[in-house]
């Protein structure tokens, strides 16, 4: 039995709105509990669906990881156009290949010049191309709005543990203790020798 809280976020849908939508809650049920292991999928015990209210969980990728992801979604539908234009239909599709993986879907969302939403979800997708500056008041509204809402996820997906397993929770945080108290074990390590150096350099003429 694993010590670490299982999540499984359960798409909407096949179409690429849904598979972005996925992507986006995935991303921030991460960011919200790092001692989860969250993942895409169709079967768990602890199931999530995707909510537009997660799309902030997209400003949590990296620049590196978000230019790989483009890269890789451009080289996927073997693009030559310079521009994406996606038109989103009324049922979440694009005017792009349908068969796409959340994270192919997502590299060609964030990849993409313009985004015309048809649906709820493509609307609250669409604020994530708007935003421009991290300190932007709509992009700290946005990552507070996905923290809220996968906070809540997290509790619900605990209870649900808990009712189940509850010896599994017991588990969990015995080994988030053991893990907490060696992080901070390595921590005063390496602070004991940064404070060493410091008296060494302070010695030296």
């Amino acid at each position: 039995m694993t010590n670490q809280l299982e999540i499984v976020v359960t798409p909407t849908g096949d179409h690429p709105t849904a598979q972005v939508l996925a992507t986006a809650t995935l991303l921030a049920l991460e960011w919200a509990a790092p001692y989860a292991n969250v993942t895409i999928g169709h079967n768990g015990v602890s199931a999530c669906e995707p909510s537009p209210e997660a799309v902030g969980g997209l400003l949590r990728l990296s620049s590196d990881r978000k230019e790989r992801l483009e890269v890789a979604a451009r080289s996927a539908i073997q693009s030559e156009e310079t521009e994406i234009q996606i038109t989103e239909s009324s049922d979440g599709g694009w005017n792009l290949p349908t068969q796409l993986d959340p994270w192919t879907a997502t590299g060609l969302f964030l990849a993409a010049s313009t985004f015309t939403p048809s649906t709820s979800a493509g609307a609250a997708l669409k604020k994530i191309l708007d935003v421009t500056k991290r300190e932007n008041p709509q992009t700290i509204e946005l990552l507070e709005l996905s923290q809220d809402w996968a906070l809540k996820q997290i509790d619900r997906a605990i209870q649900t543990v808990a009712s189940r397993q509850p010896r599994q929770i017991a588990n969990m945080l015995q080994s988030a203790t053991t893990e907490l108290e060696a992080l901070t074990h390595t921590h005063e390590l390496l602070r004991s020798r940064y404070q060493s150096d410091i008296e060494i350099m302070d010695m030296e003429p």
